[in-house]
């Protein structure tokens, strides 16, 4: 059972780059790097609880390749980078009952950092608010959501698990995001 709470937020991190493009079809790798498949389902909400799904929500998703690598390893505005170096970044908008969904591939990790995936949640009247969703580590990772120096500190709400879905690993997500 959900808590009664907004999702908790987290800083804005490296890499966030403003102005990328609407995801064509929910794909975020676009490019296809190579990576095992992923796919991210949920709704976003005004508030704490589910009565107020929210349309129109954009969702700005960013994450590391699975070789734990941004495209580019930069941030700031889409305009000063080449076209050529962007990759897994992008974003999505929620429909009339606040549903969203994307296609990914199972982002990397990197020294400090478990497997996450960036968001930053907006909508007219509530702003925007970054956080991050958490993928299970692999048995092979040296960096694990225990010892993460975000994650851990992120409540069980911000974890996924994935199930199998005709082959594609995929896994639920909500966001509730607070009203101006």
């Amino acid at each position: 059972m959900r808590m009664s709470t907004v999702t908790a937020p987290t800083g804005e991190g490296p890499y966030y780059i403003a102005g990328t493009a609407q995801l064509t079809g929910g794909e975020l790798n676009y490019t296809d790097l190579p990576g095992d498949p992923i796919k991210i389902v949920g709704h976003v909400y005004s508030g704490a609880d589910t009565s107020k799904p929210l349309a129109g929500a954009k969702i700005e998703i960013w994450q590391a390749d699975s070789d734990g690598f941004y495209h580019p390893e930069g941030n700031g505005d889409i305009g000063k980078y080449d076209p050529n170096q962007i990759a897994l970044r992008g974003y999505v908008l929620t429909h009339g009952a606040g549903a969203f969904q994307f296609t990914s591939i199972y982002p990397g990790h990197y020294w400090g950092r478990t497997r996450h995936i960036h968001v930053r949640v907006s909508a007219p009247g509530h702003g925007g608010m970054f956080t991050q969703i958490i993928v299970p580590a692999k048995p092979s990772d040296d960096t694990i959501p225990e010892n993460d120096m975000i994650a851990r500190y992120l409540p069980q709400a911000n974890y996924v698990t994935f199930r199998d879905d005709n082959g594609v690993r995929t896994a639920g997500f909500d966001f509730f995001i607070a009203a101006d």
